[in-house]
């Protein structure tokens, strides 16, 4: 006898309830460590928290206090560090009822763009304005500056702390050594940026380090021309010595950057994307292969994924339906509705 094919979508995830829907558009989300709650960085200056360690997400006061867009987020137990379009960065305890610890209000001479954490020790940030700094993780206080000369777009650590990635405007990524700032080594990832006349577009949007600190992902769109952007997704893998291992792209140049990525402890990258309007999707992509074992879920313009400490759920975030371009649908009094990020939890299939 034959042994029976999986079927097709044997490895797509499954929608569980209904989206949240935020009245705001997201940049943002992240799982707390211990999972119980969920996070959201907002247009409107307030980072939305929802407990959902019960049967249904129940949504708690935001933490408020940024003066622009919130445009990053990291945890660190209890802590969570977000920056915003106005070069603050702010630390707040989500389980206490006057959640902010401390914040610096100039962090960065504008956009902050990213920031990332090691649990216990220190916080980094990056920004327009070219420089990595580095903060204390308990009372924020500055103990380390680089200037990068560049617009510096993301920021990760190692695992290990000991040293930490940059990524910038023009597709380069240095790691630089923690707290002397010395560039340890670069790694290009040049198509990830293009000169259209005038415009600079694209560059190193996102990085992650999978959990053995082995391999390090670099992601953002291989763009095709300015203006009104058309790219195509990509994100680059290479091992800690600079060489690349393998790579993950998209289909056209209408599916746009890669916004956000999440490593799966079993061994694959979980991203998203966001193009042309209407345009977006999630997927799922092991390192080497040539395409991903999934890619869709019919969201548009997604922004942001998060997973669950579990591993068993993943949050994505994208923006309401037909909220885009000309063809955008008015409501009943004939007015525009304002855009929001519905967020949709969906299972993660088990991958043998």
């Amino acid at each position: 006898m034959q042994p029976k094919k999986a079927p097709p979508d044997a490895n797509a995830p499954k929608e569980l309830g209904k989206p949240l829907v935020p009245t705001t558009q997201i940049n943002r989300i992240r799982f707390s460590p211990d999972g119980k709650m969920l996070v959201a960085a907002c247009f409107d200056g307030t980072v939305k928290r929802w407990d959902v360690s019960g049967k249904e997400p129940v949504e708690l006061p935001a933490i408020t206090g940024h003066n622009g867009w919130v445009t990053s987020l990291a945890f660190a137990g209890n802590a969570l560090f977000s920056t915003d379009s106005w070069g603050a960065i702010i630390a707040s305890d989500v389980t206490a009822k006057e959640p902010k610890s401390w914040g610096v209000e100039n962090a960065h001479d504008g956009w902050a763009r990213g920031v990332s954490v090691v649990p216990g020790s220190d916080v980094a940030t990056c920004g327009k304005d070219g420089f990595v700094r580095l903060w204390n993780l308990t009372d924020g206080k500055k103990f380390g500056e680089f200037d990068l000369k560049a617009d510096v777009l993301s920021v990760c650590f190692a695992p290990d702390g000991k040293s930490l990635f940059a990524g910038d405007l023009f597709g380069i990524v240095r790691e630089l050594e923690v707290p002397s700032g010395k560039v340890i080594r670069t790694f290009e990832a040049k198509e990830l940026h293009r000169l259209d006349r005038i415009q600079d577009v694209g560059g190193v949007k996102n990085l992650m380090v999978s959990a053995d600190g082995k391999t390090l992902f670099v992601a953002g769109a291989e763009p095709k021309s300015g203006g009104f952007v058309q790219c195509v997704p990509l994100m680059i893998a290479f091992d800690r010595s600079g060489k690349r291992l393998s790579q993950y792209k998209g289909v056209n140049d209408n599916e746009g950057y890669i916004t956000d990525l999440a490593w799966h402890p079993d061994g694959y990258v979980i991203g998203t994307t966001s193009g042309q309007p209407g345009q977006g999707k999630f997927f799922f992509w092991k390192p080497g292969e040539a395409a991903p074992f999934f890619s869709g879920g019919k969201l548009p313009n997604c922004h942001s994924v998060a997973l669950h400490p579990k591993g068993e759920i993943v949050a994505v975030s994208a923006t309401n339906a037909n909220s885009s371009g000309n063809g955008r649908v008015k409501d009943k009094g004939g007015d525009y509705p304002a855009n929001n990020s519905p967020i949709q939890m969906w299972s993660v299939p088990k991958i043998v």
